[in-house]
């Protein structure tokens, strides 16, 4: 058993630990992992029931470096789907937003759990209670969700999904894209208006701001994905009238309109197989957006005129690195030091699910001609083995990949990130050039039940026991939120370590 600093503990605290955890759960040994900041696969405690765990269980069970847990609930409910519900497992979520003490919840569906937004009430986050449903389009998932606070609109993208209890009816489509609601009275949410991107198609990632939604979408122009539902460009909506919202513009790369052929640079693969070139997550700061395009890297728009957005920067970089099977960027996110002036700096992950697993890369945009990456920051346990003698990596089996990271708001100096089956990180970049590890919380293991998403191609394991998807902190109270995708709801987090100042000046 190892300290959370790595070191061997002492033998009374090594004791203490014991003794609590035979307390909750009996004599039963717990592993509780190797190394700083990363977690091995270990078998669960026998006779615990992971998705029925009490507040002081889930402390117990998680191992954490400079995080405080203060709450956590799987939010089960009539909202879960029936396999949910027969096999008792929680809610899995994706995107969480806290405002006012209201939390909006957006439902996951690998496993199946949740077809769904929940808007509950976390004020207590020892206690919390669901306050109202938002049903999913017939046949869509609806993963991802922002939040106008000053108008009470509440935005969700639609995305086609099979596995929704709920189908359209014979014959009619499903109909993916963006809805709008009245979250005036957060117990009595009203359909505004929805606006259909494309009949059957895809949405992902957006954001927003007072009048436009800038999300990755299909349109009838884009190919037939060929992959996953990808394919998505950006399409810009104009939401100044919520309930009629209207299409103003759309932005792609060539190659993904029927008819096109891709520049060189987005046809293959290092191992020469098709990019997946298709926009993935989006962040708008000041008058541009920082998208995250895939194979396609990251690319940078000037949305100044929301009816004529154009490209003005991209740094695209598989080939050399690979994408993996479903491409390479997640997420473009802005280092903000100051609001008002136009970032120097872009956190961009990758999402790899193939061995080696994505890391997440800082870049250098103070040239947006010419941008360039400056460092990487990874697991060095979970990236870096290779095999010298067969010329391959070596992954655990389960899913690794860094995902999508938030800034604390207290200084953009501080990362949280999501990383999957190895839990929730903190990274200090205020010295971009040697950006460091400072704390993580690795949540109980969720066993996957069911269909689950992830793994690697021919790993033991293909499925993960933890799946921390997403974080978001509340600037009100500093309080963090993070999802688990498996049915493991939502755990609610206190930073109890330090915050360094904002990045250095770059030149």
């Amino acid at each position: 058993m190892m300290r959370a600093d790595g070191r061997a503990p002492s033998m009374a605290s090594a004791t203490s630990i014991l003794l609590i955890l035979a307390v909750l759960f009996g004599p039963s040994t717990l592993a509780l992992g190797q190394g700083v900041g990363t977690e091995a696969k270990t078998p669960n405690p026998p006779g615990v029931d992971f998705f029925n765990l009490t507040l002081q269980q889930t402390r117990a069970l998680s191992r954490t470096k400079n995080f405080e847990v203060v709450g956590h609930s799987y939010f089960k409910g009539p909202w879960l789907t029936p396999f949910a519900q027969q096999t008792g497992i929680g809610a899995g979520f994706n995107t969480p937003r806290v405002y006012d003490g209201i939390a909006y919840l957006a439902g996951y569906a690998s496993p199946i759990t949740l077809f769904a937004i929940l808007i509950a009430d976390v004020r207590d986050p020892a206690n919390m209670n669901v306050l109202s449903v938002i049903p999913c389009k017939p046949g869509t998932r609806c993963p991802y969700l922002r939040v106008n606070t000053g108008r009470h609109i509440l935005i969700a993208t639609h995305d086609t999904n099979r596995d929704n209890p709920r189908q359209p009816q014979a014959g009619d489509a499903a109909g993916a894209g963006v809805g709008f609601y009245d979250i005036s009275n957060p117990r009595r949410p009203k359909g505004l208006g929805f606006l259909v991107t494309r009949e059957n198609g895809a949405t992902h990632g957006f954001d927003i701001d007072d009048r436009y939604v800038y999300a990755c979408a299909n349109t009838p122009p884009t190919k037939d994905p060929k992959f996953g539902g990808g394919n998505q460009e950006v399409v810009i909506i104009d939401y100044g009238d919520p309930g009629h919202p209207t299409l103003v513009s759309t932005v792609h790369i060539q190659g993904q309109h029927t008819g096109e052929t891709f520049e060189p640079r987005d046809r293959q693969t290092p191992e020469q197989t098709p990019q997946h070139i298709w926009c993935h997550e989006i962040i708008k700061h000041k008058d541009r957006l920082y998208v995250a395009w895939r194979d396609a890297g990251l690319v940078i728009i000037d949305v100044s005129v929301p009816s004529a957005p154009k490209i003005i920067s991209r740094l695209d970089y598989v080939p050399p690195f690979s994408g993996g099977s479903l491409g390479a960027a997640h997420t473009a996110a802005p280092v903000i030091v100051n609001p008002t002036a136009y970032p120097k700096l872009v956190v961009v992950n990758d999402e790899i699910f193939d061995c080696p697993p994505g890391i997440t890369r800082i870049v250098d945009i103070s040239d947006l001609s010419n941008p360039q990456f400056i460092s990487n920051y990874r697991i060095p346990a979970v990236d870096d083995n290779y095999n010298d003698q067969t010329g391959k990596f070596v992954c655990a089996g389960t899913v690794q990949s860094s995902h999508l990271p938030w800034f604390d708001y207290r200084s953009s100096g501080l990362i949280y990130q999501a990383w999957y089956d190895q839990g929730l990180h903190a990274w200090d970049i205020s010295n971009p050039y040697t950006p460091r590890e400072v704390g993580y919380y690795f949540s109980p293991r969720y066993p996957c039940t069911g269909p689950c998403g992830g793994g690697y191609p021919g790993a033991v394991h293909q499925h993960s026991d933890r799946h921390v998807r997403e974080v978001f902190q509340d600037p009100a109270t500093g309080l963090l939120y993070a999802t688990d995708g498996n049915g493991g709801g939502l755990t609610v987090l206190r930073w109890t370590g330090p915050i360094p100042r904002p990045p250095m000046p770059l030149h």
